[in-house]
């Protein structure tokens, strides 16, 4: 009887023994990418001390990073219902060239401007989500319609040619400018930044909305107006991508119709997918979406500061999106015993 007693006694760990197990587990879940940031920055500053360990680079890093984050924040907002919305790149790209249209051939205000670029946004977030919600047409083909079609509005509006005349020096010389050392876009990015987190986390749309996108069926039956709810998220993330159209305007220094929707959504992507995975694991989150932004864009800026090739860059960026959403899949079968296939 003894010596079949033993074994189980051995091989059973304690429970103490498994709490410490878990919260090791859970600490590296929640700080991982942080550590990876930090790790990130060391192994350049070391490789390239003069180059990237510099006030300039990080300044660099913190301008050239503040639009994807916005872009990352929009996308946000639906996923946190449960939808995607692909069109915010090409959303922000219209409202992009829309801001340079006001400001240089209608002369209206800066302060206009923003407010006039933001309405556009949520306008266009609500066509989105009208589609979505009430036409039930799934959010990826309809947003990737939709951008496809502000794409095609665009060029035939600009001919391609690019907006540069008339803008003022208050919005172009934004990206060059700093307070105290930090760059204005970057505090205006935090800006943004805490107004989604406080919609998210702090108001009661915020909790409708993550309970819509936890359990749809169930949000429901406690009797929650699920489609209102979806469309609301959609024309959140138009308002976010609509401001973000002026700071690129700021950033660029001209509306450029040559640039694509697909180059904001990449990295924005893999910002929240890797948030997912981090600070509150399982959920999007604002804190883990802005670290995993600047991970992957202070990993890019390092791997060209060492002269990597440019296709790097991009492969880089979609490892990172795939393995992002490898591991946030993997963390919500662990705690809720599911795992979506081909949501």
């Amino acid at each position: 009887m003894s010596a079949i007693e033993t074994p189980t006694s051995v091989t059973t760990p304690p429970p103490a023994r498994r709490a410490r197990g878990l919260s090791r587990l859970q600490r590296a879940e929640r700080f991982g990418v942080l550590g990876l940031l930090l790790g990130a920055v060391v192994l350049f500053s070391i490789l390239m001390p003069r180059t990237f360990a510099s006030v300039d680079n990080f300044q660099n890093i913190a301008t050239s990073q503040a639009i994807f984050a916005i872009v990352a924040l929009a996308i946000m907002i639906p996923l946190v219902g449960g939808r995607f919305d692909v069109s915010v790149g090409s959303l922000l790209v219209f409202c992009t060239i829309a801001s340079a249209a006001m400001l240089s051939r209608y002369e209206l205000p800066l302060p206009v401007v923003f407010i006039v670029s933001a309405v556009l946004g949520a306008g266009l977030g609500l066509v989105n989500g009208l589609i979505v919600a009430y036409l039930g047409v799934n959010s990826i083909i309809a947003t990737l319609g939709t951008g496809t079609v502000m794409t095609g509005l665009v060029q035939a509006y600009t001919g391609g040619v690019p907006i540069n005349q008339g803008l003022p020096r208050s919005l172009t010389g934004m990206s060059s400018q700093t307070i105290l050392g930090v760059p204005v876009l970057f505090l205006i990015m935090c800006l943004i930044s805490v107004a989604v987190w406080f919609l998210l986390t702090q108001t009661p749309y915020g909790r409708r909305l993550l309970a819509v996108g936890s359990n749809l069926r169930a949000a429901r039956l406690t009797g929650l107006d699920v489609r209102r709810m979806v469309t609301l998220s959609f024309v959140g993330a138009g308002c976010v991508a609509g401001i973000g159209g002026v700071l690129q305007l700021a950033a660029q220094g001209s509306g450029d119709p040559a640039i694509s929707g697909l180059t904001f959504i990449l990295p924005a992507l893999a910002a929240v997918f890797l948030g997912a995975t981090t600070w509150r694991p399982g959920t999007y989150n604002v804190p883990g979406t802005l670290l995993g932004l600047f991970f992957v864009g202070t990993t890019v800026s390092g791997l060209t500061v060492i002269g990597v090739a440019p296709w790097v860059t991009d492969v880089f960026n979609g490892a990172a999106v795939v393995v992002a959403i490898v591991i946030s899949a993997q963390i919500r079968r662990r705690r809720t015993g599911e795992l979506a296939v081909g949501e």
